[in-house]
């Protein structure tokens, strides 16, 4: 979820209640049932959309330092969920357009620092959906859930979409982050991973910043344990070694045996995105490209090398910036030794990299 404070973008995944009631953030004073919910969007119309192939946007971004342009003929698609920028306990899920603070922040924030990864391997695909209120997530139960849901038949909705009228057939990556990712799990499996015919075409799923159990490999899709591998899914959730993430983690909410639940004492998948396998033990060395935090409006700074390496441990992908390399990584929940809201960013010349050559492999396989 994207949110900022201050001067400086952030954004929160599922926020554990110890760092929520730092934020004083409550949920909407009355049930789901008792809001109207927003319009619903029409994905035949692009505006819908908050990235569009052929359609100028701020994912078309490439920071300074990336070597590399936009894709030309790309051989592949990526179909991308946001995370949470509406912030508000005013209702349980925002317009699908919703503009001042809420579309900044997914204009400046999201589509730069994520969604503009994937401008090297493909064309873009991002849907707008009615997201569901970021307080919601500190707070599960019955309301949350419908939240979920509503904003999640969206989702569903602009993948169908994209498969009956843009895909043709062709390969392509799911990708998301955070409440998306919550979104993007439930997809996976009841939309992607149950039809043959559109299984056959995922190169990788990139499931990041989710409350995701490592048993994700029983619905039959592999955890990828080689930088080329296709067909298999990622995901990692980016802290420091003593974060008090830890606490309240077991009342994260995944989708799981087809309904929404905490994740309880399961453990938590996490892939290297450095090294992408569960084991390696990654140094700073090997991390080319972190992209640092900057204000809204403000031109996106060169990316810089070396910020941290990264290990899985507990479900955890751990980091550690050194103290002179922390200015540009700073956000209020680096203070909780919190950097989910820079899963992406942290490792942003790796993914990009990654992206491409799952993409190679996928269309170019080994003879």
């Amino acid at each position: 979820m994207w949110f900022r404070f201050a001067s400086v973008i952030v954004c929160a995944a599922f926020v554990t209640p110890v760092i929520g009631a730092e934020l004083k953030l409550k949920p909407p004073s009355k049930p789901f049932e008792a809001y109207t919910p927003p319009p619903a969007p029409n994905y035949a119309d692009q505006s819908a959309w908050a990235v569009w192939p052929g359609r100028p946007s701020k994912a078309d971004v490439i920071p300074l330092g990336i070597n590399g342009e936009l894709a030309k003929d790309a051989k592949a698609d990526v179909f991308f969920v946001h995370p949470t920028t509406y912030l508000t306990n005013a209702t349980w899920n925002a317009k699908y357009d919703e503009g001042d603070f809420t579309g900044t922040q997914l204009e400046d924030g999201v589509l730069r620092y994520q969604t503009s990864i994937f401008n090297g391997c493909c064309r873009m695909f991002a849907p707008r959906y009615r997201q569901t209120t970021l307080s919601a997530f500190l707070n599960p139960g019955d309301s949350a859930f419908k939240a979920y849901d509503l904003a999640y038949s969206d989702v569903l909705r602009a993948f169908d979409h994209y498969l009956a009228n843009e895909n043709k057939g062709r390969p392509f990556i799911l990708a998301s982050h955070s409440q998306g990712s919550l979104h993007a799990t439930r997809l996976l499996k009841d939309r992607i991973l149950a039809d043959a015919n559109v299984r056959k075409r995922l190169v990788v799923a990139y499931i990041v910043g989710a409350s995701m159990p490592e048993n994700i490999e029983s619905t039959g899709l592999p955890v990828c344990n080689s930088p080329r591998q296709i067909r298999c899914i990622v995901d990692w959730n980016s802290t420091t070694v003593l974060t008090p993430l830890a606490l309240g983690r077991g009342l994260m909410v995944t989708h799981d045996d087809g309904r929404y639940q905490t994740v309880g004492k399961r453990t938590w998948l996490c892939v290297n995105p450095l090294s992408w396998d569960r084991t390696t033990i990654t140094p700073a060395s090997a991390n080319k490209g972190a992209l640092p935090i900057v204000g809204f409006g403000d031109p996106l700074p060169r990316v810089v090398q070396g910020v941290t390496g990264a290990k899985c441990s507990r479900g955890r992908l751990v980091v550690s910036i050194p103290r002179a390399k922390r200015a540009g990584f700073k956000d209020p929940l680096t203070t909780f030794g919190s950097y989910h809201n820079q899963d992406y960013s942290l490792f942003y010349a790796s993914v990009r990299r990654n992206a491409i050559a799952r993409v190679e492999a996928f269309t170019k396989p080994s003879p």
